[in-house]
C-alpha cells in the first residue's frame, strides 16, 4: 500500500507540473520592467492612440506587462511589479540624467526586465556606447545582486540587438529573443489604428507571446 501511495503522489506532482511552469528556484519579491511604448504609453490622440497601457493591446489586461504579472502571481501571490516607459533613455542614453529615475531605484527590485531598444537610432551607436550606457543604467536602477533579463527588439534591428547582446554577455544577463515576432504581421495590430506607427505594435497575440516567453524565462532560467 505504501508503494502505491508513493506512486500516486509522484504521479500527482508530475501532472501538476504539466499545468503551468515550475516555480522559480529563488523567491522573487519585486520586479521592475523598463521599456517603451510596447510596455506602456499614455493617451496621445494625435497619433491615434487613446488608451493608457501597452500600445496596440485591445485592453489593459491584454498588454504583455499585465499578462506577465498575472502569470507570475499565480506562483508568487505577494509579488510586487511595476513598469516604466524609459523612452528618454533610448533617445539620450549618452547624456541621460539618471536621477530622474530615483523612484525606480528606491523600488529596490530583485529582478529587472529590460524590454527596449526600438527607439535607439543606429546612427547614434559608436563602438559599444549604447551597451555601456545600458549597463550603467541597470547598475543605477537595481542592486548588483539583482537578476536581469533582457529582450531583443520586437522589430528586427541588428545593430541595436548587437549592443543589447553585448551588454548581456558582459554582465551575465539572461536574453529572451523577440525579433522574430516583428517579422510576422499576425503579431502586429496592422490596420487596427489610424496610424501605421501604432498599428505596427504588438497586437493581443503578440503581447501574449512576449508574456509567455518572459514567463518561461523567469520561472525556468
Amino acid at each position: 500500500m505504501r508503494c502505491v501511495f508513493r506512486y500516486f503522489l509522484v504521479l500527482a506532482v508530475g501532472l501538476a507540473g504539466c499545468e503551468s511552469d515550475e516555480a522559480p528556484p529563488v523567491a522573487i519579491e519585486r520586479i521592475l520592467v523598463i521599456g517603451n511604448s510596447i510596455t506602456y504609453h499614455p493617451p496621445e490622440p494625435a497619433i491615434g492612440w487613446n488608451a493608457d497601457w501597452g500600445m496596440a493591446a485591445s485592453s489593459p489586461e491584454r498588454d504583455y506587462f499585465s499578462r506577465l504579472k498575472d502569470s507570475l502571481q499565480l506562483h508568487m501571490p505577494d509579488l510586487e511589479m511595476i513598469r516604466e516607459n524609459v523612452f528618454p533613455f533610448e533617445r539620450s542614453f549618452a547624456s541621460l540624467d539618471q536621477s530622474q529615475y530615483q523612484e525606480l531605484r528606491e523600488f529596490d527590485a530583485d529582478l529587472l526586465v529590460i524590454r527596449l531598444g526600438e527607439n535607439v537610432s543606429p546612427s547614434a551607436l559608436r563602438e559599444w556606447n549604447f551597451s555601456e550606457a545600458l549597463q550603467d543604467f541597470s547598475a543605477y536602477l537595481v542592486p548588483s545582486e539583482a537578476r536581469v533579463i533582457l529582450t531583443t527588439t520586437f522589430w528586427p534591428n541588428p545593430e541595436v540587438n548587437q549592443h543589447l547582446r553585448h551588454a548581456a554577455s558582459q554582465q551575465g544577463w539572461e536574453v529572451v529573443e523577440l525579433s522574430d515576432l516583428g517579422q510576422e504581421a499576425r503579431y502586429m495590430a496592422l490596420g487596427g489604428f489610424s496610424t501605421e506607427s501604432v498599428g505596427r505594435h504588438p497586437n493581443d497575440l503578440g503581447m501574449a507571446v512576449i508574456s509567455q516567453r518572459l514567463t518561461r524565462q523567469i520561472l525556468n532560467p
